[in-house]
């Protein structure tokens, strides 16, 4: 609906997509034990706020954690204002935004990802939104501060890297020979992440070993969303060279994490980064070639968009009453509830 409006005003106001955030941004904050993750990460900053410690967990997010718990003494609390940061970084994104970006916002990012990362996944979930600044940072030709903004992501969840190299990788000159530098570059970055946290890294290794892929079908809803991405750039109006590309990447490293969710919960992971990832490359793309989104691409970003919610919904359903924090029922918490 607010797409519908926003579109009718000729993308002229930012009021509905704003509204839509408000909403958005009470369901999140002012939720009770809502979101897989939440009990986990209200743990975490208990933990922390008894003392500080690192352990190996992304520094960033355990700083913002640290300092959250500290000033409101409240480890619920502090959980809470991670989901307020995400929500001011997305409406920082949204005043800032053009076209393209308003519409990607309003036809797949928040309907895809805006539950999850604002009530479960809090440290992607903050990654995400510096790579979605970055992003619209190097579309303003603000590179510096788009490449700082990128690499800071990787102080609130390592995965991020992934992200990264997709996105280089889909803007890159592959024919240039300077570029094959970012490979040792890229190397030598993780392999200094895992040196300094070998004995962290060590334990997600083992929990994702201990936490398979029900089936080869895993990951179905993330796949067919970047396959229907992929089916968009095809039939999309991008130069032939640019539509291979993203194309290419975007099929190869689907299958790719794929393969690897058959056998590891991490391949479900990275899916989710791909899935993320995949849109802003083509944002990217089509700002670089000075394009507006075509018809082509705007449907099938809107698609894509319906297939993530139903997906996350069906996990939703089937997940109902599990867990300390599911996000199945749905209920605001205690204090607010009863006023």
């Amino acid at each position: 609906m607010m797409l519908l409006l926003t579109a009718l005003s000729g993308y002229r106001t930012r009021l509905f997509s704003a509204v839509a955030l408000l909403f958005l941004l009470f369901v999140s904050v002012f939720r009770g034990a809502v979101g897989t993750d939440t009990n986990t990460y209200e743990t975490v900053v208990g933990r922390l706020m008894e003392r500080l410690s690192w352990t190996g967990m992304e520094p960033g997010f355990v700083f913002m954690s640290w300092l959250l718990g500290e000033l409101t003494g409240s480890a619920v609390i502090a959980v809470r204002l991670v989901s307020v940061i995400i929500f001011i970084i997305l409406f920082l994104y949204l005043f800032r935004s053009d076209k393209n970006e308003k519409f990607l916002l309003l036809s797949y990012m928040l309907p895809a990802f805006v539950y999850q990362y604002t009530m479960n996944g809090l440290r992607i979930g903050i990654a995400a939104m510096l790579l979605l600044l970055a992003v619209q940072k190097i579309r303003k030709l603000q590179k510096l501060s788009g490449l700082a903004l990128a690499l800071s992501a990787l102080m609130f969840h390592y995965s991020s890297l992934v992200s990264l190299i997709f996105i280089w990788a889909s803007q890159a000159r592959w024919a240039r020979a300077s570029n094959i530098l970012i490979v040792p570059f890229a190397s030598a970055v993780v392999l200094a992440i895992f040196s300094v946290n070998g004995d962290y890294f060590s334990a997600k290794l083992l929990s994702y070993q201990g936490s398979e892929s029900p089936s080869p079908f895993s990951g179905l809803g993330k796949i067919a969303v970047v396959l229907v991405l992929v089916v968009g750039v095809a039939l999309s109006k991008l130069p032939r060279t640019e539509r291979s590309k993203l194309i290419f990447l975007g099929t190869g490293f689907t299958v790719f994490f794929w393969m690897v969710s058959s056998i590891s919960y991490a391949g479900l992971r990275f899916l989710d980064l791909i899935s993320f990832a995949y849109p802003l490359a083509i944002l990217l793309t089509y700002g670089r070639c000075q394009l507006d989104f075509d018809r082509a691409i705007k449907i099938f970003l809107f698609f894509a968009g319906l297939i993530a919610v139903f997906s996350s919904y069906r996990n939703f359903v089937s997940e109902y009453g599990e867990g300390p924090s599911p996000f199945l029922p749905y209920h605001l918490s205690e204090p607010f509830a009863e006023l």
